[in-house]
């Protein structure tokens, strides 16, 4: 007859318990300093399963972490990537990446999908998207790539400017591991596993990285704290819950993004119409709600502008707000980012805080493809923890740029 020592069962299922935080619980981090250790933690935390989609995935100390897991772990670990990024090219330093995770994992439950339209066909312009579900139950959101700029280890110049959020919730989990599981199936034709797509690889060459020393500015280290509710906002189509968010701040709008056009550019027809962001934006001014928005610096991506229009730069959206404000008499701020001063390469954030307890975290750039067109995901919360902390970092990068 087997004796069962009671007090090893119930240890073993409180370690299990304890396994899993309480729902609600949450970290905060931002690109490039604290976004590292965010992303870290959050595949350590992986005893199943991981669902990752991210448009670019060449962090090779991120792809060593999901190695380690599908290997030594035996965790269920799928990843999509987009297979055709914007400008057609991947770069050789990064496939190398690729193909080191591809082989890596072979014996192991993982799979490494690409969307492309290597088959003639595609739901999305891109799978522009940024995110993470662990074990069905935790949810990782971003505005960033899986790069070495937006993941800096280091807290180094050369990065990114960007937001991340990891959310302890079961139906939020569901709900986006539910979209994944629709964006990663191979029966629409526009998925294919990684072996058998074609890349147009670009080898760069001996250029030099630019030189890279340490940060010496507001420093925000990764934070823990709890959210009280959360809801997703997708693209194709997130329009409405985009302007949904604009429209719930009653006292305060602080917004920051790498693309906000005054005019959207819809690029199969080549027709403009107003940006109904900018309108929205400018309508919660009017409503007495203080307005604040802080966009990229056309001039970081040199002459091309990221391969944006004229009519898409920051800029006219910039002097628009600030001219608008002067004849109207309007609480409207704006200002360029002021990526020197900030000691990054660019601000490539989407994100927002509303009333200093509400926060958009958000791979959602304010064009009409990134609404309309992309897959996209955003997650929005209400947080007093979150708003206080991203409040801080807008608040930072507000002071080193508002001059601009």
């Amino acid at each position: 007859m087997k004796i069962w020592n009671l007090g090893l069962i119930m240890s073993l299922a409180i370690g299990a318990a304890d396994a899993r935080g309480a729902e609600g619980d949450a970290a905060f981090a931002v690109s490039p300093e604290s976004a590292y250790s965010l992303i870290q933690t959050a595949i350590g935390d992986a005893h199943e399963s991981i669902e990752l989609n991210t448009y670019m995935l060449t962090n090779r100390n991120v792809t060593d972490a999901l190695i380690e897991k599908a290997t030594r772990e035996n965790v269920k670990i799928t990843v999509l990537i987009e297979g055709q990024t914007f400008g057609g090219d991947m770069l050789l330093p990064g496939k190398r990446v690729l193909d080191d995770f591809q082989a890596k994992i072979q014996g192991t439950q993982a799979r490494f999908l690409v969307m492309t339209s290597q088959s003639g066909t595609r739901r999305y312009v891109y799978d522009h998207a940024k995110y993470m579900i662990v074990d069905g139950c935790r949810v990782f959101v971003s505005s960033e790539n899986i790069t070495g700029s937006a993941y800096n280890n280091r807290n180094q110049t050369g990065g990114t400017r960007g937001w991340e959020i990891y959310i302890e919730n079961a139906a939020l989990g569901a709900q986006l591991s539910q979209i994944f599981e629709t964006d990663s199936d191979t029966s629409y034709g526009d998925v294919l596993p990684y072996s058998q797509v074609s890349f147009n690889v670009k080898d760069p060459g001996n250029s030099p990285f630019p030189p890279r020393q340490d940060r010496d500015v507001p420093n925000f280290a990764m934070t823990r704290g709890h959210v009280d509710n959360a809801s997703l906002c997708t693209s194709p189509n997130s329009l409405q819950c985009v302007l949904a968010f604009i429209g719930s701040a009653k006292s305060a709008l602080n917004l920051e993004f790498l693309s906000l056009p005054k005019v959207w550019v819809n690029h199969k027809n080549n027709t403009t119409q107003p940006s109904p962001i900018v309108a929205a934006l400018v309508a919660a001014a009017q409503r007495g709600v203080h307005v604040r928005v802080l966009l990229n610096d056309d001039n970081a991506f040199a002459d091309d502008n990221g391969g944006t229009s004229s009519d898409e730069k920051n800029i006219n959206t910039v002097n628009y707000f600030r001219e608008l404000a002067a004849q109207s008499n309007l609480p409207l701020e704006a200002a360029t980012f002021a990526q020197k001063r900030v000691e990054v390469s660019y601000v490539h954030n989407k994100g927002m805080v509303a009333d200093g307890n509400r926060v958009f975290v958000s791979s959602i750039n304010g064009t009409e493809n990134s609404v309309m067109e992309n897959r996209e995901v955003a997650v929005a919360v209400t947080s007093e923890d979150a708003g206080k902390y991203f409040s801080s970092v807008f608040g930072a990068d507000w002071s080193l740029s508002s001059g601009n």
